[in-house]
């Protein structure tokens, strides 16, 4: 649906009014459906925004895994992750921020180093380290724009920060797929090997600041672009919060003798040069302007580069003060440039993401690299040498939102995929080799982890080429009109604290490569072992929990194909209590005695053809013993099963109604106290649905 030059600029400077015609607009325009491969897409824009987790964002968002999650762990204290302890003797749930009128919308907290990972271990340290704000959260009536994006497009709810700290190294993630032992302090880069700080704002006002021996000079990835003939560029103009940081690096700064670098050097001129105009004495117009304006004329007149990235002005960052309403406005502005040119819009990918936290609360848990035995285990060789800092483990951080907004990704559908920053590089990466045939050697970034690599995904399966034209229509409502507020009283907690719950309703579910087992079993005297299992085509995380030991929880890294077995614990009483969360809502609990009875009583998972079947084992039994199956969730009748000793009974579940999504509870008569808990959802390769009872669970 072509748009004429006077549509064109009515979107460019679009006043919020317009903004549900833009993505009418944009779901009109149908994908390059060439080869219906990774090969249609011509240009990936990589717009990334700061200081936000998902659930600060979206926690109230139907489908994904937000504040309505059935398998969230729960804290030390036994409470759901939800009831934050704050240091009194009480807690504080998430609650909303009120963004007409307090300062919400100007809010910040601390987001600096997670420190000891012992203080984040219970994942119960927010409302002590990052104060009661950090609870705080927004609504579909506070950002309308970004919930009509997630309901037109495609919304990750497992992208995850590189790292649990601030800006600066999670930005040097994103563009090298490392920090290099890098860790962000006050604005500036720290130099932990050399001891010393590279200061100097980058491309503020274009002057070269002094570098010397501390200064960053690994290979970025925007260097693989250029040795590969890809084009490539900088959005920005001069006030851009500092965020470019490929200025921080010194190839683009000075020549080899050290020399200052010529601006029409090929790195200097695509990722120092600032917008046309954009300069601080210019009072025309806003700071975004400018740049809105260079990003559309270069799609208007198709020359847009095959890879974007954006720095958004200071006032539109989402940073505080900046309010996330100025992102919204910013990001419309940038996808109806796009829209205003179909033909480029139909072969455009347009990620958006948050560069870290900002100390907000988010109620996922981080996986980590297993630093070593007492911490868990991993199949891997080789984690990656800058996995740790100080002997602590850097990462993930915590969620953060990540939108992917193209003509492959409509359908308001929901990726419950892993990804970090790095992904995007891995996702340039693939796109290189499958859509542009370069060999694949000379595009990986060499300077992810092998860590990283094993568990965080390419993004490819947000998008969906083989048939990315169904119609999707959506009701889209304006952009928020609010602004910076200033003079408002701070947000608190209420009194009466609640609860908050997501929107009702489920989404279409992006088809992932996982499929996870766990099983146990008695060995030894007073021990307990897990067995963990990886079928699926990509590598998996898993955190495992214990309510009856202080020195967890346990971290396991398992490739694809492979296992770890007979990892055992051994217990000071007579119980045992594990639960392993694995991705997208993975759950297998194990508790009981450790006192040997004359049945023995253990369950095995099995997946059918997108079902389950249950073994019902008493194999090493003396006696019978009877299991009683109930179904937790998705109302299946509650089932006994008398199994002889020496047997195993097999018992099918259809999870046809359920979408592939299952919550069964077997208990036994030989033990009390014996439980085992299977949740999660079977993969079949084919689109799915949210977990149906996200959104409609009762009042907990």
């Amino acid at each position: 649906m072509p748009i004429n030059r006077r549509q064109f600029l009515r979107y460019t400077g679009a006043a919020p009014a317009l903004f549900p015609n833009l993505i009418r607009d944009a779901l009109a325009v149908p994908a390059n459906n060439r080869t219906g491969t990774l090969a249609d897409v011509e240009h990936v824009v990589i717009f990334m925004q700061e200081n936000r987790s998902f659930d600060h964002y979206f926690g109230t968002l139907s489908g994904v895994r937000g504040f309505d999650d059935p398998r969230a762990i729960r804290l030390p204290t036994g409470l759901p992750v939800w009831h934050q302890p704050n240091g009194a003797g009480g807690y504080v749930l998430p609650f909303h921020f009120d963004a007409k009128n307090t300062s919400a919308l100007s809010l910040g907290t601390d987001h600096t180093w997670k420190g000891s990972q012992a203080t984040w271990q219970g994942w119960d340290a927010w409302v002590p380290k990052k104060t009661a704000q950090s609870m705080g959260y927004f609504d579909r009536g506070d950002l309308p724009f970004y919930y009509a994006l997630a309901d037109a497009f495609t919304i990750c709810d497992a992208y995850h920060c590189s790292v649990f700290g601030a800006t600066d190294p999670n930005r040097l993630y994103a563009l090298t797929g490392s920090n290099q032992g890098w860790i962000g302090t006050m604005g500036k880069l720290y130099n932990m090997d050399a001891g010393g700080f590279f200061n100097g704002d980058p491309a503020l006002d274009n002057v070269t600041p002094e570098v010397n021996a501390t200064a960053p000079n690994w290979r970025t990835y925007a260097e693989v672009l250029e040795a590969n003939q890809v084009s490539w560029k900088v959005y920005q103009e001069w006030d851009n919060y500092g965020d470019n940081y490929l200025a921080y690096f010194r190839n683009y700064r000075v020549n080899a003798d050290g020399s200052r670098l010529s601006p029409e050097e090929p790195l200097y001129r695509k990722a120092r040069t600032l917008a046309p105009g954009s300069h601080a004495g210019n009072a025309r117009g806003s700071t975004a302007d400018w740049l809105i304006k260079d990003f559309a004329e270069d799609v208007r007149n198709n020359r847009l580069p095959q890879v974007s990235w954006i720095c958004a002005p200071n006032d539109y960052t989402e940073h505080s003060p900046a309010s996330p309403n100025a992102g919204e406005q910013i990001t419309a502005r940038l996808l109806a440039a796009l829209v205003a040119n179909p033909d480029v819009w139909s072969k455009t990918v347009l990620l958006l993401m948050y560069d870290e936290n900002d100390g907000f609360f988010d109620h996922v848990p981080s996986d980590l690299a297993p630093l070593n035995p007492s911490m868990g285990k991993t199949t891997l060789a080789e984690i990656g040498t800058h996995e740790t800092y100080q002997g602590e483990p850097v990462g993930l951080g915590p969620r953060v939102p990540m939108l992917v907004i193209s003509p492959w990704s409509r359908g308001g559908r929901v990726c419950s995929q892993l990804f970090d920053h790095t992904s995007q590089l891995r996702f340039l990466e693939e796109w290189l080799v499958q859509g542009l045939g370069k060999p694949r050697t000379a595009v990986t970034c060499n300077l992810i982890s092998p860590w990283r690599r094993a568990i965080c995904g390419d993004l490819t399966s947000a998008l969906d080429f083989s048939a990315p034209n169904h119609s999707w229509p959506a009701s889209v409502p304006p952009t928020a009109a609010y602004t910076r507020v200033s003079g408002k009283p701070y947000p608190q907690p209420p009194a009466a604290q609640t609860l908050p719950r997501q929107e009702p309703g489920a989404r279409v579910a992006c088809p992932l490569p996982y499929e996870l087992s766990a099983s146990g079993e008695l060995a030894g005297e007073r021990q307990f072992e897990l067995n963990f299992i990886n079928s699926g085509k990509a590598g998996a995380a898993f955190i495992v929990y214990s309510s009856l030991r202080a020195d967890g929880p346990w971290y396991y890294t398992v490739e694809a194909g492979q296992r770890i077995e007979h990892e055992a614990w051994r217990w000071p009483g007579d119980a045992y209590d594990l639960s392993a969360h694995g991705a997208n809502g993975f759950l297998r609990q194990f508790k009981g005695r450790l006192t040997v009875t004359a049945a023995r009583p253990e369950v095995q998972t099995r997946y059918d053809s997108g079902n389950i079947t249950l073994l019902l084992s008493n194999r090493d039994g003396r006696e019978a013993c009877r299991f009683t199956v109930t179904d937790n969730a998705y109302g299946a009748a509650v089932a006994t099963h008398t199994v002889a000793a020496g047997q195993v009974a097999t018992v099918f579940c259809d999870l046809s109604r359920n979408f592939g999504w299952y919550d069964v509870s077997i208990t036994c008569d030989a033990d009390p106290q014996w439980l085992r808990r299977a949740a999660g959802h079977v993969e079949t390769g084919r689109a799915s649905s949210t977990d149906p009872l996200i959104g409609a669970r009762p009042p907990r």
